[in-house]
């Protein structure tokens, strides 16, 4: 069975990212002089060259979570995937025991409590989806929300 999928890149801090990437990439062009002047004799700049590895993996590693994207795949049942640059996390997979349902402005609170998988509300509709004891909100087309309805045999609520 072929696949379909929905595909939202959240890279609204991206400019963070950048930033922060920047200033790393100029720690790195101090560590250098660092380096340099430690091997020429100035052991004390070691020390210094140590606290500026720390600094630039202080400012590298937050920037792998701050863009992602989540990808909704429907081949032999739904997948949802949080696609970081550096790894693929599933983050649920339907089986036949979930509840899905349509978010309405009365389900404000339902949706504040669920965790967001679609960038804008304006994406698709938006449908709550219940499955082991959590509540993801997905944005949904027309065509991927009839997969999943005949697929599991569900109807909407």
């Amino acid at each position: 069975m072929n696949s379909y999928t929905l595909e939202y890149v959240f890279d609204k801090k991206k400019p963070l990212k950048t930033a922060l990437l920047a200033i790393a990439l100029g720690v790195d062009l101090v560590d250098i002089a660092f380096l340099v002047s430690a091997i020429s004799g100035d052991y004390i700049k070691f020390a210094y060259l140590a606290a500026g590895i720390a600094v630039m993996l202080a400012l590298r590693l937050p920037t792998l979570k701050l863009t992602y994207s989540v990808k909704y795949v429907f081949k032999d049942g739904l997948s949802v995937f949080k696609i970081y640059p550096h790894k693929k996390e599933l983050v649920f997979f339907l089986s036949g025991d979930f509840e899905i349902l349509s978010c309405n402005e009365s389900d404000q609170n339902l949706l504040d409590s669920a965790e967001k998988l679609y960038l804008y509300p304006g994406d698709a509709g938006i449908y709550l989806i219940r499955t082991n004891g959590k509540v993801y909100a997905v944005a949904l087309d027309d065509y991927m929300l009839a997969l999943i309805l005949s697929f599991y045999g569900k109807t909407l609520e």
